[in-house]
């Protein structure tokens, strides 16, 4: 894989993760409203800002990156996206609404909203995803899909469930949640099996890169998850980190062992990398743009979450 796709995979990386961790506060947050809300909506009306300003940043570098690629993808997947892009505003309209709510009844109603729409973003996305990089349901050579198909086989729906039992056990950790121990636990190991079996299943180039080229890279995950569960079993305030950690690295993995091709291994994205001075300055700006993001969003995340947890303790 060259630098700048290398580059543009470590930005979705760190935008998928941090989309992840809503997908599990949008899923308990519709199982156990009361108890988790205001715990969830102080990492929440920060965190959609931060996740958002990831996903417009890895799309704008995924232009400057393979702009030829684009007129494949931008044709394919223009109406699932568009349709994405819709109940992602009004996920985060609901969102913003439940702040001004003073009566708990609607302050409720709004934040379903918010977790149903987050769900139904986080399954187009991922289906929009798992044909990109299978084929199924796209015939390349005619700019068209099947929608039906893209959204219905096997290997979606188990990449789904995988990534959405993964997103309970990662929300489950970072707070601490206790009363979910044992099942977010359970969640992880299913959602691990789930996603092996769609890979093997449809990808068996990428099964078996894993396994052997990968195999070091693997193993070290598997042991990091282990770490990660042994540390959330004990209750262990450093859990949360080990498993948003794992996550981002298994993602990471999963790209490189994928990476270049797409469709099923039918196209090669570094035939269509931006070549000449152009890289040079797409590196150039994207590494310096890149660092000016994380230093504001890592003071931001200070400020939102670390500054104001004193003062929250005081009032006691």
């Amino acid at each position: 894989m060259s630098l700048m796709l290398s580059i543009n995979y470590f930005i979705f990386s760190i935008f998928f993760t941090l989309f992840v961790l809503e997908v599990g506060i949008a899923l308990i947050m519709l199982l156990k409203y009361e108890k988790y809300k205001d715990s969830f909506k102080r990492f929440l009306m920060p965190l959609w800002e931060v996740t958002g300003t990831f996903a417009i940043f890895y799309i704008v570098n995924l232009e400057a990156v393979v702009p030829s690629l684009l007129i494949l993808i931008g044709t394919i997947f223009v109406v699932p996206l568009l349709v994405a892009a819709i109940f992602f505003i009004l996920r985060n309209a609901f969102l913003a609404y439940s702040e001004y709510m003073s009566d708990k009844i609607s302050e409720k109603r709004y934040l379903h909203v918010y977790a149903i729409a987050t769900i139904i973003v986080a399954f187009i996305v991922i289906s929009v995803l798992d044909s990109g990089i299978s084929g199924i349901a796209i015939n390349a050579s005619s700019y068209s899909i099947n929608l039906l198909m893209m959204f219905v086989n096997p290997f979606n729906i188990l990449m789904f469930l995988g990534i959405a039992l993964l997103a309970v056990f990662i929300a489950a950790v970072f707070f601490r949640i206790r009363e979910y121990k044992l099942f977010s636990i359970l969640s992880a190991v299913l959602g691990v099996i789930a996603i092996a079996i769609a890979v093997h299943s449809s990808l068996n180039y990428l099964f078996d890169s894993a396994f052997s080229v990968g195999l070091p890279y693997l193993l070290g995950l598997l042991a990091l998850l282990a770490v990660s569960l042994f540390m959330h079993y004990n209750d262990s305030k450093y859990a949360k980190y080990i498993a948003l950690l794992w996550f981002f690295l298994a993602v990471n993995f999963f790209g490189f062992m994928q990476g270049p091709y797409i469709l099923g291994g039918a196209v090669n994205t570094n035939d269509y990398v931006a070549t000449g001075a152009m890289a040079f300055y797409i590196n150039a700006v994207t590494i310096i743009g890149g660092a000016i993001l994380a230093a504001s969003l890592i003071y931001m995340f200070y400020i939102s979450y670390m500054k104001k947890a004193p003062k929250t303790k005081s009032n006691y």
